[in-house]
């Protein structure tokens, strides 16, 4: 049934009802306005059991009122086609779809879409509404929670406010638009479990204009699976105009097209769950970006923000340094001051620990206790050791006590974060070194030893331990005793600080002398061709060889040191008699200094 002015009408008694109840059950009762002008002043009250069509060029229908929109059966809907026109400052209460193909001048009316069931904001010739204030309540869950934009953009006008409340505004791939800059232009419920949100599928989304450098909110959900509300607030670097664009994919973002596993190498993870997109329409500011998210729901801890495409193409990459804080029921990811907004997927990421330092020294083939430590900023270390060796213990910890085989290899440490995340690998090469055997002989002289090193293997070091408070450092050694008795004389060879000694008892019992010959014939003929002073236990030693003329021919401060009848600076000397001076004590103490001539006499 439907009631059908004829003429022009004003309504200025305070209360009017319009339309009549049908009596059938399946029966609709439409206000129909196919031409008239309709007018509820302030104050009046239109209650209109069924729908309201304006319909026609000469359909005006001025509301300063409040005119309700409600059920008689069947929920009733608004439309508004072929050129009418709807306008006022007055309150409408809609309970089913808004569908508008004509004109409506909002002033500064409130729409209030109070359905229980889903309703629409749709068009049947692509008309965009711009409401005024858009008020968004009901009982409905589930799908008869939302609001929906079929196939059309809505737009929020620039004194209005978009009044969320429990509800889901459903843009689908189309967008809200709220013209208004003021920060308090989009309220909705923050209840925990029945918090009001926008939600929008790819292409869709949910736009602000700002003009302050306030925090502006979007907040973005979807009932799209897992029912999620996770907001992002958006502020602005300057107080210029700019509007920004924001929507929830909820859903891993690889579904979109933005590989989760493609990550620039400083970061070990993205979040599976969810991404937002955010866009920059107009304006050129930058502005910090705030994601929220559910330390309990959303797989622990996010430590960063990350980007798709931008700078390097077909990856998630870094923002760089961001600012975290933790609170109930959402925790929050700052970035401040974002630029560039070329790209516009975004998601919550963990940056990988710094790489551990890790400094490694060769061991010894088939050692055991070969301590390693690391250091990194983790709370947990993964390591990893060669082939052939086994990490007795420290495995989680920043040092472990490795078991070494006879294979050198690399050891492996990473560091992870308590959400898991771990750090690039931090690697060295471990040499095991071969330990030699050692061994020696020893040819004694008196009191001077002769230590000759036989032992086997790889060596890069030797230490000689005379017993008696001496050492050498050289392979083979030499070292005269003070005196009688017994000593133990060790020997240790190492190869990079693998080490093996071995330990023999000496026994001096020697007499110390001297001998000195009056004649010797450097003739080349291998008897008698070197001048040597036979000795044993000398602690002190000097001589000195002088021709007819006094002139120094040779000079000796090492006892065992021979002379093959030339001159200091190597000419072979002639026949004749020569002196020397000997300077000789033993370790007995005794003297034998003593003077004498040497007969130096060449057969050929």
């Amino acid at each position: 049934m439907k009631y059908t002015p004829t003429k022009s009408f004003k309504l200025f008694f305070p209360i009017a009802c319009i339309g009549l109840l049908s009596t059938a059950v399946n029966a609709q009762t439409i206000f129909f306005n196919n031409g008239a002008t309709v007018f509820a002043s302030t104050g009046a009250v239109v209650q209109v059991n069924g729908g309201l069509q304006n319909d026609g060029a000469a359909a005006i229908l001025e509301n300063n009122g409040t005119i309700t929109v409600a059920n008689s059966g069947t929920p009733g809907s608004v439309f508004l086609t072929n050129g009418s026109v709807m306008q006022g400052n007055g309150l409408y209460f809609v309970e089913q779809d808004w569908s508008n193909s004509a004109t409506f001048n909002a002033g500064t009316s409130t729409v209030t879409l109070d359905g229980d069931l889903q309703q629409f904001i749709t068009t049947t010739n692509g008309t965009v509404t711009t409401f005024n204030n858009l008020t968004l309540t009901g009982t409905g869950a589930g799908n008869d929670r939302k609001k929906t934009l079929q196939a059309v953009n809505a737009n929020v006008g620039t004194t209005g406010v978009l009044a969320i409340n429990d509800r889901e505004l459903e843009t689908l791939t189309n967008t809200i638009f709220v013209l208004n800059p003021a920060i308090t232009a989009v309220t909705n419920s923050t209840t925990v479990g029945s918090e009001g949100f926008v939600s929008s599928s790819v292409g869709g989304s949910m736009s602000r204009a700002t003009n302050t450098t306030a925090v502006y909110r979007f907040p973005t959900g979807s009932s799209v699976g897992t029912t999620r509300y996770r907001p992002v607030q958006l502020t602005p670097a300057t107080a210029a105009a700019n509007i920004f664009n924001a929507r929830l994919g909820n859903n891993n973002a690889t579904v979109d097209g933005f590989s989760t596993a493609a990550l620039d190498t400083t970061m070990c993870t993205v979040l599976s769950l969810f991404y937002h997109q955010i866009n920059r329409t107009a304006g050129t500011d930058n502005a910090g970006i705030d994601v929220f998210y559910s330390q309990a729901s959303d797989n622990g801890l996010w430590d960063a923000l990350a980007q798709f495409n931008t700078p390097t193409a077909a990856i998630w990459n870094n923002m760089g340094a961001v600012a975290n804080t933790s609170a109930v029921p959402f925790n929050d990811v700052l970035k401040v001051n974002w630029s560039d907004f070329s790209n516009s997927p975004y998601i919550l990421a963990r940056v990988k620990p710094a790489m551990p330092v890790l400094a490694c020294n060769d061991v010894c083939a088939n050692s055991q206790g070969n301590t390693f430590t690391a250091t990194g900023t983790g709370t947990t270390y993964t390591w990893t050791a060669p082939s052939g060796a086994t990490i007795a213990s420290g495995q989680g910890t920043n040092a472990i006590d490795v078991d070494w085989g006879s294979t050198s290899g690399p050891l492996t440490v990473t560091t992870s974060t308590a959400a898991g995340c771990a750090s690039n690998p931090a690697s060295c090469s471990v040499t095991a070194n071969v330990t030699p055997v050692a061994s020696f002989d020893t040819v004694s002289s008196g009191f001077t030893y002769n230590f000759s090193d036989l032992s086997t293997g790889t060596i890069t070091s030797w230490a000689w331990d005379f017993g008696d408070g001496n050492s050498s450092s050289v392979p083979n050694a030499s070292h005269t005793f003070s005196g009688n008795g017994v000593q133990t004389v060790c020997l240790t060879v190492s190869n990079n600080g693998c080490a093996d000694s071995v330990c023999r008892t000496v026994t001096i019992d020697a007499t110390d002398f001297i001998n000195i010959p009056n004649v010797f014939t450097p003739d080349g003929d291998g008897v008698n061709d070197l001048f040597y002073i036979d000795n044993a236990g000398l602690k002190e030693y000097r001589i000195d060889i002088y021709n007819r003329w006094g002139v120094k021919v040779f000079q000796s401060e090492t006892a065992g040191e021979k002379w093959d009848g030339r001159s200091t600076s190597g000419e072979l000397l002639s026949d004749g008699t020569y002196y020397y001076i000997l300077k000789a004590v033993s370790v007995t103490t005794k003297d034998y200094s003593t003077k004498g001539y040497i007969q130096l006499i060449r057969k050929n």
